[in-house]
């Protein structure tokens, strides 16, 4: 147990009386095990689909260079679909954890 020393001359004013009825606090959620069996399967394959997905943005990052004047090809979108998806995949491995694990 702790030890409470008071020290001489502190004045405690009594606590003040609440105006409102506490209010409940929500029930913590937990994430679904779907969510949660994903991040484990990504977590445990990330260093080898980490060089694959970077792979396939290099190999985007090129298409859109050699299709960059040929209308129609929307090559420039597709590398940028493929490169945010990269970025996703890789705050979703590094920033998120699952509650429970």
């Amino acid at each position: 147990m702790t030890n409470i020393v008071k020290f001489p001359g502190a004045k405690q004013e009594p606590p003040e009386q609440p105006t409102e009825a506490p209010r409940e606090a929500p029930a913590p959620t937990s994430d679904p095990a779907l969510l949660k069996g994903i991040w484990v399967v990504t977590v445990l394959l990330w260093p080898f689909l980490k060089w694959i997905v970077a792979l396939d943005c290099v190999y985007q990052m090129v298409r859109m260079m050699y299709h960059w004047n040929t209308p129609g090809s929307f090559a420039g979108f597709r590398f940028l679909l493929h490169f945010g998806g990269f970025v996703a995949l890789t705050y979703f491995v590094s920033l998120y954890k699952p509650k429970g694990l």
